[in-house]
């Protein structure tokens, strides 16, 4: 199996690619699974920084906040990070299966 098979296709290519991933995985387990991981992070996102910016407003328990919210941070984007490529796992795999 390559691995990004579908980063090297054209437009049209693509475009065939996503509308057979909508139409397959409209309502499924996996769509609902990647919506609840962006809502993870754009939670995730806004209240670290509400905790730095109430950490420098305070100029109470600075680093204790700080020492939250910067895993918190890194951990919503690792969450985004890994939306990307399971989305991408899968229109690799209808890629390969729709040009084998």
């Amino acid at each position: 199996m390559q691995r990004y098979y579908y980063n090297q296709l054209g437009k049209e290519e693509k475009k065939k690619i996503l509308e057979k991933y909508k139409k397959d995985y409209a309502d499924s387990e996996f769509q609902k699974r990647l919506v609840r991981l962006v809502i993870y992070s754009i939670i995730g996102f806004l209240f670290s920084i509400f905790l730095i910016i109430y950490s420098l407003i305070q100029k109470e328990d600075l680093l204790s906040n700080l020492l939250v919210a910067i895993p918190l941070f890194i951990v919503s984007i690792i969450f985004l990070i890994g939306r990307y490529y399971a989305k991408l796992k899968i229109l690799n795999k209808i890629a390969l299966k729709i040009h084998s």
